[in-house]
Parts: structure tokens; C-alpha cells; sequence
């Protein structure tokens, strides 16, 4: 029974959002989070409060400091707080956040949770390029919830490629909405990085969600918004935009999910569990 009812509320709290008005409450967001006004560093306050921060961790300690929210929100970090690991062979956590999914790439679709996956092509938005790259590897979900470090780092050593910034809405990335939209992945925004090394390929994926105002990257700035009405393919390769294991590559400018994909020559770390927590530099797997 008490099962039922808690599936009953998370299917209302999800199917609400669909007729949300996602791009224009996101908008609000992003003005508002970039406005310095005299409840600022109250409301940064309460937030450190709400999500138990640890303000030690960060260069900047001192909440009279930040400007805006969003200032607060795309903090750095002390140096040593991330410890990269150096292995020649390791790939390592993108981000700060909580693991959802993880696992081989199986009829080439990932798990969205158990019994719903997302096509690997219609998350790369058909791009049959990309995804024949990607066909038996392996990927990892990550989920970035407030209280996280929002910065996006590179898990290997690689050479930016193409990206694709894929339209679409913007549906709250929470345990209930995964739970019940299927392909949520991809139905939203999301942009997608793909990057090469010899022979080992990867994609670091920013999927877009409800309130989160902005996507930046390294080479570009601020990717979204606005809002692409259809795809934007780039190609990159003859530009010579190369990072290093746990480079910072992005960072959004409000919580959301990252996903990683890699191709079958990468081997998961065996010691992985869902709802485990991750550190930017932990290893997660090898390339064999």
C-alpha cells in the first residue's frame, strides 16, 4: 500500500511539470540569480544552512563577497580539496554528485532506472556518427544536487571534437521525474561534448533541467540561453582545444545531471554503486 501511494505522488509531482512553462520560469531564474540585491547574502545564508555547504572547502569563505547567487552558486574550490588520480590508464568522476546509473551500453541505450532506458541515438539526437562510436561501452549518470560543487571537469585526457547542443524542455532532473517521464534525458536541453585521445573516445553530456539558467563552457562561454530552436552541430577538430585528466571543461549555473559515455575499450570500476557519491578526480574505471 505504502508503496502505491508514494509511486501515486511521485507520478503528480512529475506530470505537473509537464505543463510548466519551463524556458520562461528558467529565464526568471537566470535574471534573478545574477541580481545583487540587499537580501543577497541573507538567502546565501539560508542556503549554506539548507544544504549543510562546507564553506571551508572554498577559496572564497566569506559570504559578503558574493556579488549575486550565482556567484555563490559556481564557487571554487580550494586547491587539494579535488586530488586528481594520476593513474595513466584511469578515468575519473566529471563532477561533485550522486550516481543514478551505471553500466554497459546494452541494445545501445542506457538505463534511465530500472525498467526505462534512453536510445543512445536519440540522446545524441540521431547523430549515427557519434553513436556508432559508443555502441557496447559503457556509461555513468551523475546528478548534481544543490548542495554540490557545479563545475564540470574532463574524466581522461582529450582533444574537443564536436559538440551538439540539442533542443528541448526542461524537466526537473529529481528522483521522481527519472522515476516516471520516460527518455527525460532526452526530451531536454542538453549539450553534448565529444572528445578524443588516440584512440580512446568519450562525451561528457550537460543535460539541461528546470531552473538551471545557464550552461558555460571553457571554449565557448555561455552556451544556453538562449534556447536553440534546432540543433546546433559544431566541429572542433581542426582547432586544437585540448584539456587534460580533471581539467574544468563547464559549469552550470544551477543544479542538473551529467552523463558520460564511454566507449567499450573503457572498463567501470567494479567497486561502483548506484546513489553512491563522487568527488571530481575519483577514479572510475580504466581504459583497457
Amino acid at each position: 500500500m505504502n508503496n502505491s501511494l508514494s509511486k501515486l505522488k511521485k507520478m503528480i509531482l512529475s506530470y505537473w511539470l509537464y505543463i510548466m512553462p519551463h524556458h520562461l520560469i528558467s529565464r526568471f531564474t537566470y535574471i534573478i540569480t545574477r541580481t545583487h540585491h540587499p537580501l543577497t547574502q541573507f538567502l546565501i545564508r539560508i542556503y549554506v544552512k539548507l544544504f549543510k555547504i562546507n564553506l571551508d572547502e572554498c577559496i572564497e569563505k566569506n559570504i559578503e563577497n558574493y556579488n549575486t547567487f550565482c556567484d555563490f552558486f559556481t564557487r571554487k574550490l580550494k586547491k587539494g580539496v579535488h586530488v586528481i588520480n594520476k593513474d595513466n590508464d584511469s578515468i575519473v568522476s566529471s563532477c561533485d554528485g550522486r550516481i543514478l546509473q551505471f553500466g554497459k551500453i546494452l541494445d545501445n541505450s542506457i538505463l534511465q532506472v530500472k525498467g526505462m532506458s534512453t536510445p543512445i541515438r536519440s540522446l545524441l539526437c540521431e547523430d549515427k556518427e557519434l553513436a556508432s562510436i559508443y555502441k557496447n561501452g559503457s556509461f555513468l549518470t551523475i546528478y548534481l544536487s544543490p548542495k554540490d560543487y557545479h563545475r564540470v571537469h574532463t574524466p581522461a585526457d582529450g582533444k574537443l571534437m564536436k559538440t551538439l547542443h540539442v533542443p528541448g524542455r526542461l524537466f526537473s532532473v529529481a528522483d521522481h521525474a527519472v522515476e516516471c517521464i520516460n527518455n527525460l534525458y532526452a526530451k531536454n536541453e542538453r549539450l553534448v561534448c565529444h572528445f578524443k585521445e588516440e584512440d580512446n573516445h568519450f562525451s561528457v553530456i550537460f543535460v539541461g533541467a528546470i531552473n538551471v539558467s545557464s550552461i558555460e563552457t571553457q571554449w565557448k562561454g555561455e552556451v544556453s540561453p538562449p534556447m536553440p530552436k534546432k540543433l546546433i552541430s559544431t566541429k572542433y577538430g581542426n582547432r586544437n582545444i585540448k584539456f587534460n585528466k580533471g581539467d574544468e571543461i563547464g559549469m552550470f549555473k544551477s543544479g542538473s545531471t551529467v552523463i558520460l559515455l564511454f566507449t567499450e575499450n573503457v572498463e567501470l570500476s567494479s567497486n561502483l554503486k548506484v546513489n553512491q557519491s563522487v568527488r571530481v578526480g575519483k577514479k572510475i574505471g580504466k581504459i583497457n
